[in-house]
């Protein structure tokens, strides 16, 4: 008899209310891939800014530096946005629910077919004191579209033109058209502006990331060095000081597995701690933490150009083979949901047709080796650096259960330098392994995901094919303006990926747990280091608790 596992219950959806003994839940928004907020055993303060004095002052101590380029143009490592987003403010912002809101811009439009119209924000100045204007703007996607430097340029494929109407308007002309998509492109790296003058008088990417400058709450302090230390500091001049609540973050390095010792320590104020932590830093009445759902995934990625993933059936029977709800209980102590597909329920592209498209049988997985010409099943290679520890067990994990199905699945623990280098290759050297345990990381929108991930020229699509039919769906999804013709389009497209198996396996999506010190308050949601915001957050004065 086949071993078949069925879904848990979803995830709770609750409205949103401040958190107390544990964090709250609210309803997923449905045009977007929600990071919202789910009981997974946070224990975050109640208190909201007000009740205790905040020391404007304050330098907040952050445990990461996902950083080995700060120039927006230049994605090295796509955390990166974590530091980027205290530089260079966005022309549009997420909220909570990751809906625009406005940043740079302050409101924007269709006003002809195929064109938006977006209004900026006044006497606005970047860093070093230049104007923020509709020629910035134009500078600044040009230089994403056509710098040689630039690896974002697949985000603006679709803008034909960057029109300066006047000095706070500018308009962009896009074909094919995507209103619901474009808006939230621009609270990514494309939207992220930097001081022209300073870009033209560093002379290259490298130059200016050295010592970059933005028009967002803070500015570089000094040297920094890659994936060890950036200092940031408040500067004046900045058009929202009145809602920038520190003086400065430093980020600084912290391994995962050191993170909890170093908040207890004092040695930090905040940082993203992975789930077997959250138990013991509830537990420490000088620490909270916040605790949320995100579309990042957990997943065993593959390259379905090499072998011996190019055969659909070898990829599906690699769905069949997981048992994904018991990796996520081992994995995440029951904090986090299994994926049965690349987007959680509650998400505009989730489509409940799939949730038993791949079920667990290791019986039927044998089927598809042997119809695929492997009756006495395949063997592959894996990597993974070697100090992802999460990952590693992940891997083990994943390691174990395929032998059952007739996978052999040869783990190597590599440097982490060379570990994405090796996965999705560079521009000057092809992938070299087919596989690895890893994470999917956020996508702000499914089209996002679909585009970085499912189509050929996708930066973390290491195979360089896609789906026929599926870059169509995706372009008339985020083209389309009534919400039910949009959300049925993308659900097509995710039939299409799920039925070609591509990219891999998804195992579950991460609960995302930001721990801090007591004594910081205006932690938002506790989102993953590539979401993590800075807005809001700040540090009591004689650093006391919150509440």
């Amino acid at each position: 008899m086949r071993h078949v596992h069925r879904t848990l219950a979803p995830l709770l959806a609750l409205s949103l209310l401040p958190l107390a003994a544990c964090s709250n839940s609210s309803d997923p928004d449905p045009d977007s891939d929600p990071n919202t907020d789910v009981d997974a055993s946070g224990c975050a303060p109640a208190a909201t800014f007000g009740s205790v004095a905040h020391d404007p002052t304050a330098i907040l101590r952050y445990g990461s530096v996902p950083a080995s380029s700060l120039d927006p143009i230049r994605m090295i490592e796509a955390n990166e946005i974590t530091v980027l987003q205290t530089i260079f403010d966005p022309l549009v912002k997420l909220d909570a629910n990751d809906q625009p809101v406005p940043g740079l811009a302050t409101e924007w439009a269709v006003v002809d077919d195929g064109v938006m119209e977006f209004t900026l924000r006044e006497d606005v100045v970047f860093s070093d004191g230049t104007p923020f204007d509709a020629e910035a703007v134009r500078f600044n996607i040009d230089r994403a579209m056509n710098d040689d430097e630039s690896n974002i340029k697949a985000e603006l494929a679709n803008v034909q033109a960057v029109e300066v109407v006047d000095e706070h308007t500018v308009r962009f002309d896009l074909d094919p058209p995507n209103p619901a998509a474009f808006p939230i492109i621009l609270s990514d790296r494309p939207g992220l502006m930097a001081s022209p003058d300073a870009v033209r008088a560093a002379g290259s990417s490298t130059a200016f990331s050295d010592a970059p400058v933005g028009a967002g709450p803070y500015a570089v302090e000094g040297a920094w060095y890659s994936r060890e230390r950036v200092n940031v500091r408040a500067w004046d001049g900045y058009w929202n000081a009145e809602e920038r609540l520190l003086g400065g973050i430093d980020f600084i390095e912290t391994s995962t597995d050191a993170s909890l010792g170093a908040l207890q320590a004092g040695d930090l104020d905040v940082q993203y701690i992975e789930d077997d932590k959250v138990g013991a830093a509830c537990a420490d009445d000088r620490l909270r933490v916040m605790s949320s759902s995100t579309n990042e995934i957990r997943a065993l990625l593959i390259n379905q150009a090499m072998e011996p993933f190019d055969d659909v059936r070898v990829r599906q029977a690699l769905r069949h083979a997981l048992d994904r709800e018991a990796i996520a209980a081992a994995l995440t102590d029951g904090r986090s949901e299994a994926a049965t597909q690349w987007f959680p329920e509650g998400s505009v592209a989730y489509s409940a047709e799939l949730a038993d498209a791949y079920l667990y049988d290791p019986e039927r997985a044998r089927e598809l080796l042997a119809e695929a010409g492997y009756p006495d099943g395949v063997t592959f290679t894996a990597e993974i650096g070697g100090t992802f520890t999460a990952y590693v067990r992940m891997g083990e994990l994943v390691q174990a259960q395929l032998q059952q199905a007739g996978f052999t699945m040869d783990l190597q623990l590599i440097d982490p330098a060379q570990m994405l280098a090796r996965l999705y290759g560079t521009a000057d050297s092809p992938p070299q392994i087919a596989a690895a345990p890893l994470a999917m990381a956020p996508a702000r929108s499914p089209s996002n995901r679909f585009r970085e991930r499912f189509f050929e020229d996708g930066r973390y699509n290491p195979s360089g094919e896609t789906v026929p039919g599926l870059r169509d769906l995706v372009v008339r999804a985020d083209a389309a303006v009534d919400p039910d013709e949009r959300a049925d389009l993308l659900r097509q497209a995710a039939a299409l990926a799920a039925a070609e198996a591509g990219a891999g396996v998804p195992l579950f999506f991460v609960a995302g747990h930001t721990a801090m010190g007591a004594y910081v308050g205006g932690v938002q949601r506790g989102s993953t280091r590539s979401n993590m915001t800075f807005d809001g957050l700040y540090v009591t004065e004689g650093r006391v608790p919150v509440a």
